[in-house]
């Protein structure tokens, strides 16, 4: 596995030097992960593929949008597996969101 942070690089681009702007990228993008990612837990918990395929659809533009090109990758990679009902690469994944929990943690404490 490569080792990846979560930076908000693309949210620096992306504001220009807005910092009210990159205020509000940043408190969308932590209120829509922690929605998805809560979704995706119960989604897990009942078993119901569909649903967790959303969910990783969903959250893996998260993953892109905090900059992990890897872990978008491994998240494109889990969401194709759900598809043909095999989930090998879950462990990572959550790996994946629980790296972005911490990372958003360190921004609310801002």
């Amino acid at each position: 596995m490569a080792v990846e942070q979560p930076n908000l690089d693309y949210v620096h681009r992306l504001s220009d030097g807005d910092s009210l702007l990159e205020k509000r990228l940043i408190a969308v993008m932590i209120s829509e992960f922690e929605s998805d990612y809560k979704d995706y837990k119960m989604a897990v918990a009942d078993k119901d593929y569909k649903k967790i395929i959303t969910f990783v659809h969903r959250l893996k533009h998260k993953i892109g949008f905090l900059g992990m090109e890897y872990s978008y990758q491994i998240a494109h990679k889990y969401e194709e597996e759900l598809h043909k009902n095999e989930g090998r690469l879950a462990p990572e994944f959550e790996h994946i969101m629980t790296q972005i929990s911490d990372f958003i943690n360190t921004l609310e404490e801002r």
